[in-house]
C-alpha cells in the first residue's frame, strides 16, 4: 500500500534464488501502489505537487468556462433565429400595406384619390 517510510527502512530485502531487475520490480511496486516515498523526497516534490494541482484546477475551470460560452452562444442562436422570424413576419405585413389599392382604400375618407393619368415631366432649360 501507498506509505512513506522512514530513513532506517531504505534498505528493501530481495527474494533470495531470482535475480530480478530493476524495471520489473519498479513495475511491480507500481503495480501493487507501493511507492516507498520518504518524507524529505515528498517536501522535495511539492512544489511540483502544487503546480499539477493548479492545472488542474485550470483545466476544470477551462471546461466550465467552454461550457457556459457555449450555452450562450446556443441561446443567442434561437434569440436571433426568432428575431428574422419576426422581421419576416413585419416585413410581409408591411409590403402587404404598402400595395396601391390598401393604400387608396386607406386613404379615401380623407379625400385623396388616385391619379388617373400619368404624372407629367417638367424640364428646366436654363433660359428665361
Amino acid at each position: 500500500m501507498n506509505r512513506i517510510i522512514q530513513e532506517d527502512e531504505t534498505t528493501a530485502q530481495k527474494p533470495v534464488g531470482k535475480e530480478t531487475s530493476g524495471f520489473t520490480e519498479t513495475v511491480k511496486r507500481f503495480a501493487d501502489f507501493d511507492f516507498r516515498i520518504n518524507p524529505d523526497q515528498l517536501k522535495g516534490q511539492l512544489p511540483f505537487l502544487i503546480y499539477v494541482c493548479c492545472l488542474v484546477v485550470l483545466f476544470i475551470f477551462n471546461g466550465h468556462r467552454s461550457e457556459n460560452t457555449i450555452r450562450k452562444t446556443d441561446q443567442l442562436n434561437k434569440e436571433v433565429k426568432e428575431l428574422r422570424s419576426e422581421y419576416i413576419s413585419e416585413l410581409s405585413e408591411l409590403m402587404a400595406q404598402s400595395k396601391q389599392s390598401n393604400v387608396a382604400i386607406k386613404l379615401a375618407p380623407y379625400g385623396i384619390k388616385e391619379l388617373k393619368t400619368p404624372p407629367s415631366k417638367i424640364t428646366y432649360s436654363g433660359k428665361q
